[in-house]
């Protein structure tokens, strides 16, 4: 089954959606033309909840024609990361991630990101915390900024 990935799915919602990792490769093919970046967490993750923040204000600094951020949960359950989700406040998607995609996306420790040019190449991997001004970078980088 296929998942729109590029609508919020978790804004007053109690349930999170799992995806797959065929979905998550599917959004990043279909957002071209636009910067996409994954970030896998999960809410017992300190560094995790750490990191957020520093991606909800970059959504706020940058258009979301411009740029695509998926939230990617490593919780195994689906309430807890509905439950973070809700007094988090995301202004991105963020789903819970199926069996497949931790491997798929060589996810051995959390947060990681992945940052993704317009064109739809892999052009950063990060694992640990990255600071709002290392995500900032990034982004950037990947704009050609």
């Amino acid at each position: 089954m296929l998942l729109v990935l590029s609508v919020p799915s978790c804004f007053g919602q109690e349930r999170i959606t799992t995806v797959s990792s065929q979905d998550i490769v599917k959004a990043v093919t279909q957002a071209k033309g636009k910067v996409v970046l994954l970030n896998f967490w999960a809410s017992w993750c300190g560094p995790c909840r750490e990191e957020i923040p520093a991606l909800i204000a970059l959504r706020k600094s940058i258009p979301e024609d411009k740029l695509l951020i998926i939230g990617i949960s490593l919780d195994t359950d689906p309430s807890a990361v509905a439950a973070f989700a809700a007094k988090t406040g995301f202004n991105y998607p963020v789903y819970k991630a199926g069996d497949d995609v931790p491997q798929a996306f060589s996810v051995q420790a959390i947060p990681r990101t992945i940052v993704y040019s317009p064109t739809g190449e892999m052009i950063e991997s990060t694992e640990g915390f990255s600071s709002a001004e290392d995500i900032q970078r990034l982004v950037a980088r990947a704009m050609g900024s």
